[in-house]
Order: structure tokens, then C-alpha cells, then sequence
């Protein structure tokens, strides 16, 4: 159905947003409103092109170095401009110096009309949210996102994950679809099937036979030249490792979006680094570490060194995707994924604590009070939260980088998979779409996404903690503008003293003995604080 302009609603709406800073911003804020209540003569309600003679839309973007050097030279986007009939000069910034270059811009008031993948927080959002600055979208989405706008409709928690607390919606998200259950729980814990076969063994389910597998890897010397066995570790510091213990030990069970909050026995939320859950997984790391178990110079590996020791084959037990992606097929056919690991035999399977939220990020676009085509600019955007835009947005052009299966989907061509002159699949996807790199808007659909959590092996991992998966998963909050002033400082100081502490555990530096002098420290740097802002973000979420 054509969607007709209910000039009330739109009038309204948009003064929401702009009604408290009216006095000192009035005149941007009314000339923005005045383009949404009177659309161009030019513009097209529906369907393609949007625009009947071309325009040009100017943004500030982020690159990714693997994305080509001029987006206006890759295929897909080549296709959405004749699509469309608008031109975009994207603007576009290395990643290494866009948020400084995005702060300057901001500061300056030198900025385009579109902020795009400039990795905008949600303090960010609030604060110029708040201000006028970034345009509130409600209208627009209701009224021009037909795409966007049954995404939000079919997915309430995804609405109000999105929503600020004046009720406004000011960025454009990145949205993953919930039944693409390989991207929702991308991560798995692997081992060795031939190493477990070798010594006789069944596959781990609890702590202690996870554990017992570990030390039998620990004495298989040596396994490629002169190069030991490692028993566990990853690429991550430990991160990954403990995530993949979050439910054995009860921590993050809303989920790794909402970061190192989620809530206690009473339904109440909770820092759990705080938690008993987290002093008793620091524990037992901090024995495996002593006992050889994980990596010696794990809080010291790069990527190259770890990517290099996996193609090798020594290690026994790794987090990740998907092994084969991540060390060639020689040797990560040999790993399978373990359902969430038991505390004691007699305990039932825990949930599976790592798992996204269908919400990925907010922040990748948004629109501010400079558009001079706020309505074409929405309507660009929603072709890639419909099916066609996210085809096009992932695989490229029909004929040149994809084309259809027998079996009605879709695959990559010959020029991709198996490149000529020896590309990666990546390297060769370059001169066709942009999404390499991430931080984009849009929403991400199993049927086209074909990155490495959609592979064969990821794909068989996921399915293998699918039904332990949790039933809430939390985004990240939304905050207004004066808690997001407290939220700076406490978020740095409290993930900080998480973060060095965990290292300084599991190391054998700090004894979670002294637990309660690491609560004294979480007191000190404004814990409770912290926590009072999350919950009050919490029940605003829950509406």
C-alpha cells in the first residue's frame, strides 16, 4: 500500500526531538521539520528509482581497509545509484582515524548530512540527539521505512533497544536476523575428536573432564616439529575462553550485548564481575593457567602467531567460529563443538550465555540537521533492510559476483570462490560490495550473508548449543543525555579494573582470595551508581 504523508503525526512527532532546545536551535530544527511535512515534488513515495531527476546525498564514512579505496567504483553500489537515481559522495575517512575525525567534525559543526559507520555510541546519540544535531527519525521511519518499520513492528525488543528515553529514535541500526542462529551465536568451544579418540575419551561435558582432556593434550609431545602441544587458548586475551564458561558459572546471562551487566536471583540487575559466578570462574582459569593448561603468553599473542600455531595443529582446545575458517581444512576438520559445559556431573546443562542480540549495534547512521534530503536519504537506506537491498548489499550483482543455485539460493561465482589470480574471497569480493569490515546498517539475512559464521563448520557448531540457547538476550541500553555524562567515566573506570583484574587472576598476580578487596574497589570507583543507571535503563527498556 502507498504510504500517504499524515502531515499531524509528522508535525508532532518531529517536535518531540526539538521541542526542549527550540529556544537556542530553532531555526535548523524548523527548516528540518519543514522538509519532512513537504517532500520535494522530486521524490518518489515508493518504489524505485526514489527520485525523479538524480541527487546527490554527502556523507561522512568510515572505511575499512578491506573495502575498496572509491565505494563509487564498487559494483553493488554502481547498481543502488541506478536504482535509485542519487549519487553519493560518501566522504569516506580511514577507520584508524575516524573517531577522531568524526569528533573534530562534530565539534566544528563542519559535518554532512549523514553520519555513516562513524561508530556512534549511545552517549553520542543522546547527547546530540538531545541537541538537534542528529534528526529524530521516528517520522521517517513510520512513514517512509516500510522495510525498517515491520522489522520494529515483528520485533519489540528491537524497537525499544533503539528508542532513547525522550522516546526518540536517532540512528539507524544494525540488525541481525533472529533465526540466523550461526551470526546469533557465533562463538563455540572446540576441541580435538581425533586427539579425544587418541586417549580414549568421550567428549568433555563437565569442568572436570574438560579439564582431565586438557591435561592429556599438556603431555602430547611433541605434535608439529619441535613445537608443544597447547592445551587451551585463544586470540583474545582470555576473553573468549571465559565466554565460553559465562552460563557453567551463571555470569553474563542476558547475554554478550549488554556487556558486564545482566541480573541476579531476584531479577534484579547486577555487575557480574561482581557476582560469586565470576570470583569461582577466575578460580578455576587461574588453576588451569597454573597447571599449563592455557597458553603461558596468552595476554601477549598477536593474531599472526596465533593464526600461525593453529595451522599447525597444536592446539587441543580454541573458541571461535569455525576452525576450518580460521586454520585451513587439514586441520580444522578435526575439531567439534561442545554443548556449555557442566560444573559437576550432577548439575543439568547450563544455558548458552553467548549469544548476540538480534539488535547488534546502534550508532552506524544516522541523519543529521544539515540533510537537505532527509526523506530520500530514509528511503535509500530502507532498500538494505528489505530482502532485494540485502542481496545486493552482501552478494553484489546477479552475473558478476553471485549467481542463483539449483536448489533456489544463492552462491558466490567462480571468480570469487576460486579467484584467477589467487584473491582471498574477501580480496576478490572488494570491487563488489562494502560491508567488509563491519559497522554497518542494515539487516543481516542467512540467505546472503556468506561470511564465516555462515559456513558449513560454523553452522554445525551453533547447532550443537542452539537448544541451550538463553530465551532474553539484553541489547546494549540507551541512556539520556545527563546519565550518559555519568556513564563516560564510570563505564571507563569499572570495565577497566574488570578487564586488569581478570588478567591479574587468572595469572596468578592477584588470589581471588582477597574477593573482598576487589569489591572494595568496585565501591569505590561508583559501582552502585553504575548499577542504579543500568537498572533505570533497564526498566525503561521493558517499558
Amino acid at each position: 500500500m502507498q504510504p500517504v504523508p499524515r502531515r499531524t503525526v509528522l508535525a508532532s512527532a518531529a517536535a518531540l526531538g526539538v521541542t526542549a532546545l527550540a529556544s537556542c536551535r530553532s531555526d535548523p530544527q524548523e527548516e528540518t521539520q519543514k522538509k519532512i511535512e513537504e517532500p520535494d515534488p522530486n521524490l518518489n513515495l515508493t518504489g524505485m528509482p526514489i527520485v525523479k531527476e538524480k541527487i546527490t546525498l554527502e556523507m561522512l564514512t568510515v572505511r575499512s581497509s578491506s573495502t575498496a579505496e572509491d565505494w563509487n567504483d564498487v559494483r553493488s553500489m554502481q547498481e543502488m545509484e541506478n536504482l535509485s537515481n542519487i549519487h553519493v559522495e560518501w566522504g569516506l575517512i580511514p577507520s584508524e582515524q575516524g573517531k577522531e575525525r568524526r569528533n573534530l567534525a562534530l565539534a566544528s559543526g563542519d559535518y554532512p548530512g549523514v553520519l555513516n559507520r562513524t561508530g556512534l555510541s549511545a552517549v553520542d546519540l543522546a547527547k546530540y540527539g538531545e541537541q538537534g544535531t542528529f534528526m529524530a527519525l521516528n517520522p521517517l521511519i513510520e512513514e517512509y521505512m516500510p522495510n525498517l518499520s515491520a522489522i520494529l513492528e515483528q520485533n519489540p525488543d528491537i524497537r525499544s533497544g533503539v528508542t532513547f528515553p525522550d522516546g526518540n529514535i536517532y540512528s539507524l541500526p544494525q540488525i541481525y536476523d533472529p533465526d540466523f542462529e550461526s551470526l546469533i551465536m557465533q562463538e563455540k568451544l572446540w576441541v580435538r575428536a581425533d586427539w579425544l579418540s587418541d586417549f580414549g575419551m568421550e567428549a568433555p561435558e563437565t569442568l572436570e573432564e574438560f579439564e582431565a582432556y586438557l591435561e592429556e593434550v599438556k603431555g602430547r609431545n611433541p605434535v608439529s616439529g619441535s613445537t608443544a602441544a597447547i592445551p587451551l587458548t585463544d586470540n583474545s586475551e582470555c576473553n573468549l575462553i571465559y565466554e565460553m564458561l559465562w552460563g557453567t558459572f551463571g555470569v553474563a546471562n542476558k547475554g554478550r550485548r549488554a556487556g558486564s551487566i545482566d541480573t541476579d536471583d531476584n531479577g534484579a540487575v547486577r555487575h557480574w564481575g561482581a557476582s560469586e559466578g565470576h570470583r569461582e570462574a577466575m578460580e578455576f582459569l587461574s588453576r588451569l593457567y597454573d597447571k599449563g593448561l592455557i597458553q603461558a603468553d596468552i595476554f601477549g599473542q598477536d593474531s599472526a602467531r596465533f593464526s600461525s600455531l593453529g595451522k599447525d595443529g597444536v592446539y587441543g582446545s580454541v573458541p571461535g567460529k569455525s576452525m576450518v575458517a580460521n586454520f585451513g581444512k587439514s586441520v580444522g576438520e578435526n575439531y567439534v563443538a561442545l554443548p556449555p559445559l557442566k560444573k559437576t556431573s550432577s548439575d543439568e546443562v547450563p544455558s548458552w550465555h553467548s549469544v548476540a542480540s538480534p539488535l547488534s549495534a546502534i550508532g552506524g547512521f544516522v541523519i543529521t540537521d544539515k540533510s537537505e534530503h532527509p526523506i530520500e536519504t530514509a528511503r535509500w537506506m530502507d532498500h538494505f533492510y528489505g530482502d532485494e537491498g540485502a542481496r545486493l548489499f552482501f552478494l553484489g550483482v546477479e552475473g558478476e559476483s553471485y549467481e542463483k543455485t539449483d536448489d533456489g539460493g544463492y552462491d558466490f561465482t567462480k571468480e570469487i570462490t576460486d579467484n584467477p589470480d589467487g584473491l582471498t574471497i574477501d580480496e576478490a569480493l572488494k570491487p563488489y560490495v562494502i560491508y567488509l569490515g563491519g559497522g554497518y546498517p542494515g539487516i543481516v539475512l542467512e540467505d546472503y550473508f556468506k561470511g564465516m559464521e555462515n559456513t558449513p563448520q560454523a553452522r554445525e557448531g551453533s547447532a550443537v548449543v542452539a537448544p541451550y540457547r538463553l530465551e532474553e538476550v539484553w541489547p546494549a541500553f540507551t541512556f539520556t543525555s545527563d546519565e550518559a555524562d555519568e556513564m563516560v567515566s564510570l563505564t571507563t573506570d569499572i570495565d577497566k579494573l574488570t578487564s586488569e583484574s581478570r588478567a591479574k587472576f587468572i595469572t596468578g598476580e592477584l588470589s581471588v582470595d582477597n574477593w573482598s578487596e576487589q569489591l572494595a574497589q568496585y565501591d569505590r570507583i561508583g559501582l552502585n551508581r553504575y548499577v542504579e543507571i543500568q537498572q533505570a535503563a533497564y526498566d525503561r527498556y521493558r517499558g
